[in-house]
């Protein structure tokens, strides 16, 4: 009997803790989420220190890496302290110096940026005194287009120096063109060289111009057997000799934008064919080509040179003015003692231009690299200072092998900055010296030939 109801009891107790192992289970998800803020917290503190875990000698990541929580415009030495206190204890000193980093490294991106962003260009030659691009600019293209217009009517075959003016006037014009730069055209044109200079003949005199050497490279000979085929006749049909010869302009710069065109009147009197010359000249000098119009007043009468200069004026041109042969000649040969003159003006400006600049690439590397390695050397300082004071506070972290990379790493960005800055300032050394070589060399060159031309003359 007493054996049946210890089993009775036995099976009693069985069943209860069956049934007790069914009852639902409350759940309290506090301590649970309160460990899952920590761990994120720490899987971000983790991230945060990962990004500042470098090698010491790549010293452009340091230099691109955002700056530390204190770095120097925010660096709290106690707010440091504070924190290196509550570092949990036994990591590598490689980790203790990542957390360091991200505590106070220093901002070296502007630097970086610098470097990056910096491009050696320097200005581009400016256009040169005889009216061509800056060498090597449009390779073996005219880019100048030089026309004479020559005044051939009756009053051309008057004498002057034993010669008539017209022959006086051929041989200063074959002396100008025969000094022309190279990479021009030349053309020439006639006008008063039909009809007669009188009224019966008007009509045809007044009507017709002649481009009797077209617009091409300057050859002697045939320039030379040019000169002879016309002699003085007529009237001055000067606005239609500008008009024509600006559609020649015109034409020959379609394929060439870019050249610069010059026209070179000489005429002994004033327009005699009912034309208005002035408007000519400002058509042509308004036009997508703007050519200039210069005018030589040879042997004209006082009450006539207002209206060659007006002309001149209307062209964005010079006048000139004549009365003799020798005065002829000096007036070509002026052109060609300004445009000496204007190499040296045109070397000085380029040249000075670049020492300049240089000067610009210069002094903005020597003050970004000065900034620069400063900033290095007073942040190595701050913290070989700051764990010499840690030392104390916490002797478990391995400080004496921390300072050892805090000095790499900035040894390595002060290389870094150092290369690389002096590289743009020899790169802009190096390019406005080849610069200012080209510039001096050219116009040195010009100048000689044009003195050349001058002593032949």
């Amino acid at each position: 009997m007493k054996k049946r109801w210890i089993l009775s009891s036995l099976f009693a107790l069985l069943l209860l803790s069956a049934c007790g192992g069914k009852q639902p289970v409350t759940q309290d998800n506090g301590p649970i989420d309160e460990m899952s803020e920590v761990n994120k917290k720490k899987q971000k503190e983790k991230e945060s220190f990962e990004m500042y875990a470098l090698d010491t000698n790549d010293a452009e990541a340091w230099m691109r890496l955002e700056p530390g929580k204190y770095s120097e415009k925010e660096r709290d030495s106690e707010a440091i302290k504070k924190e290196i206190e509550a570092w949990p204890e036994g990591l590598s000193a490689e980790e203790y110096f990542a957390r360091l980093m991200a505590l106070t490294a220093d901002d070296y991106r502007p630097y970086q940026t610098f470097i990056d962003e910096t491009e050696v260009i320097f200005s581009a030659i400016t256009d040169q005194p005889d009216g061509l691009n800056a060498p090597g600019d449009a390779g073996d293209a005219p880019l100048l287009h030089t026309q004479i217009l020559l005044d051939a009517s009756g009053s051309m075959a008057g004498r002057l120096d034993g010669k008539t003016k017209m022959q006086l006037a051929k041989e200063a014009v074959a002396e100008f063109v025969s000094g022309l730069p190279e990479n021009t055209l030349v053309s020439l044109r006639v006008y008063g060289h039909k009809g007669s200079n009188q009224p019966a003949g008007k009509e045809e005199s007044c009507a017709k111009t002649e481009e009797i050497y077209q617009l091409s490279g300057y050859e002697q000979q045939a320039f030379s057997e040019a000169l002879n085929r016309f002699e003085p006749t007529g009237f001055t049909p000067l606005a239609r000799a500008i008009e024509e010869g600006g559609q020649d302009l015109l034409a020959a710069a379609v394929d060439n934008p870019n050249v610069k065109s010059v026209m070179y009147v000489v005429s002994d009197g004033e327009e005699t064919c009912g034309g208005d010359p002035v408007e000519a000249a400002r058509q042509i000098q308004e036009s997508e080509i703007e050519a200039v119009v210069n005018i030589i007043g040879f042997d004209i009468e006082s009450h006539e040179r207002a209206a060659l200069e007006a002309i001149a004026s209307a062209g964005n041109g010079k006048y000139f003015h004549a009365d003799t042969g020798k005065q002829l000649r000096d007036s070509f040969r002026k052109e060609t003692t300004e445009l000496i003159n204007a190499w040296y003006t045109w070397d000085s400006k380029n040249v000075n231009t670049f020492y300049t600049e240089e000067a610009d690439y210069l002094n903005a590397s020597y003050t970004h690299e000065s900034k620069g390695v400063n900033q290095s050397y007073s942040e190595e300082t701050f913290l070989v200072n700051l764990t010499r004071e840690m030392e104390e506070i916490r002797a478990d972290i391995p400080w004496r092998q921390i300072r050892p990379l805090i000095q790499d790493r900035a040894r390595g960005m002060r290389v870094h900055m150092k290369d690389h800055f002096r590289d743009i300032r020899v790169e802009a050394r190096e390019t406005a010296r080849q610069l200012r070589i080209q510039v001096r060399d050219k116009a040195r060159d010009e100048r000689i030939d044009l003195r050349e031309q001058q002593r032949s003359q």
